[in-house]
C-alpha cells in the first residue's frame, strides 16, 4: 500500500459529513479528537442492536440466544439491579467463565450506568479478596468455581449480594433464573459519556493488580477506532491495487470464536463489541482447546478468531487442521500473551 492512498482515504473517511468525522472536544479539561457520529454511551450502542431480532447472538455448546432474547434478559437483569437502588459510582462484579451470562450482565449494567468490575477468573481466593476490597461491588454474579473461592474467604463478600450463575441451589445465593426472569422493559437511565463503564484489572505481575477504568466514551471510541482501522486500510488498498470491491455486495454476518477471557479488553471491548455492532454471533468456549476450536470453526462457520499467538499456532498445527473445513475464516490472529491457559 502506498502512503498517498492511505492519507487520502484517511482524510475522506474523517472529513466533514463522513462516517468517521472528527471533532475536537474538551474532555475533563483536556482537548481530545472525538468521533462525531459515535454513540454517546454503551446504552445507546446496545439499544441499536435491537434491529437484529432473531439472529443468533450468543452460542455456547447447544445453547443459542438470539438478539431478541438477549435484550429481554438484559432488561430483566437491569430491572432486578434497580431494585437495589444503586447510587452513582456503585458497582457490580462479574466473576465467572465465558458463559453467555457474562455479556448479558455486562450490557444490563452498562445500560443503567452501573460500572462493571471484571474479576479475573484465574484469581485465587486471596486475589479475589483483594479485588473485592478494592472495588467494593454491591452485587457479584459468580459461577460455581468462583463461589467456592468466596466460601474459602467469606469475609470478602460480607457486604455483597451474590447471584449464582450455573451454581445450582446454594445457601445465601440468589439463583440466576430469578434475576433473568424478573421481567420488564429496559428502564430509563441518564448516563454521562465520561462516567465509568467498567473496571478491568491489570495482571499485577509486579505488585497488586490495578483497576483500569474505562468510560462510556472510551469504549465507543475504541469500537470506532477498530471499525475505522479496517475501513481505511480496505479503501486505501483497493485504490493502490486497483482491485475494487462492490460496496453494495452483501457482507457475510460475522461469527467470532471468543477464545480469551471476557474480563479482558481483547475479548470484551474488541471482539465482543465488533461482532455485536455487526449483528454477528459470539461463539463461546468452556475452556481453550485447539481441537474443539476447529470443530466449532467448521460447525458454526466462524469468520474470525483472535487470541494470543500461541492459539493461532495450535490451530494451524493441530492434526485435525487439514481435514477441517476452515473456509469460513476471514481472519486468524491476535497479539499479547497469556501466562496461564484459559480454563
Amino acid at each position: 500500500m502506498h502512503y498517498a492512498e492511505l492519507k487520502a482515504a484517511w482524510a475522506e473517511l474523517t472529513g466533514p459529513g463522513a462516517p468517521f468525522e472528527l471533532e475536537r472536544k474538551d474532555i475533563r479539561g483536556a482537548p481530545l479528537l472525538c468521533y462525531k457520529n459515535a454513540p454517546a454511551t454503551i446504552r445507546d450502542f446496545w439499544r441499536s442492536t435491537l434491529v437484529y431480532g432473531e439472529r443468533d447472538y450468543l452460542v455456547f455448546g447447544e445453547e443459542r440466544i438470539t438478539y431478541a432474547e438477549a435484550h429481554r434478559i438484559v432488561a430483566s437483569v437491569a430491572n432486578w439491579i434497580l431494585t437495589h437502588k444503586f447510587h452513582k459510582g456503585e458497582r457490580v462484579a462479574i466473576a465467572m467463565r465465558n458463559y453467555p451470562e457474562w455479556m448479558l450482565v455486562y450490557w444490563a449494567c452498562a445500560s443503567l450506568g452501573v460500572p462493571v468490575v471484571g474479576m479475573n477468573a484465574w484469581w485465587t481466593a486471596e486475589e479475589m479478596a483483594y479485588a473485592f476490597n478494592d472495588s467494593e461491588p454491591r452485587v457479584a454474579f459468580v459461577d460455581s468455581e468462583r463461589l467456592a473461592r468466596i466460601r474459602e474467604r467469606p469475609e470478602m463478600a460480607a457486604n455483597v449480594q451474590i447471584v449464582g450463575v450455573r451454581t445450582g441451589d446454594q445457601p445465601n445465593v440468589i439463583p440466576w433464573a430469578e434475576v433473568a426472569s424478573h421481567g420488564g422493559e429496559l428502564p430509563d437511565a441518564t448516563i454521562n459519556p465520561d462516567d465509568d463503564a467498567c473496571i478491568f484489572y491489570t495482571s499485577g505481575t509486579t505488585g497488586f493488580p490495578k483497576g483500569a477504568q474505562l468510560t462510556h466514551r472510551g469504549c465507543m471510541a475504541n469500537l470506532f477506532n477498530l471499525v475505522f482501522c479496517a475501513q481505511v486500510q480496505a479503501l486505501a488498498t483497493q485504490r493502490a491495487t486497483g482491485v475494487l470491491v462492490d460496496p453494495a455486495a452483501p457482507a457475510p454476518v460475522p461469527k467470532g470464536l471468543v477464545v480469551t477471557p471476557l474480563f479482558h479488553v481483547t475479548a470484551n471491548n474488541c471482539a465482543a463489541y465488533l461482532i455485536t455492532a455487526a449483528g454477528g454471533a459470539l461463539v463461546l468456549m468452556y475452556k481453550w482447546d485447539a481441537g474443539e476450536a476447529l470443530k466449532l470453526i467448521e460447525r458454526e462457520q466462524i469468520t474470525a478468531l483472535s487470541g494470543v499467538p500461541v492459539m493461532a499456532r495450535e490451530v494451524i498445527t493441530h492434526p485435525d487442521f487439514a481435514k477441517t473445513d476452515t473456509s469460513s475464516l476471514q481472519s486468524l490472529g491476535g497479539g499479547g500473551a497469556l501466562g496461564r491457559a484459559h480454563g
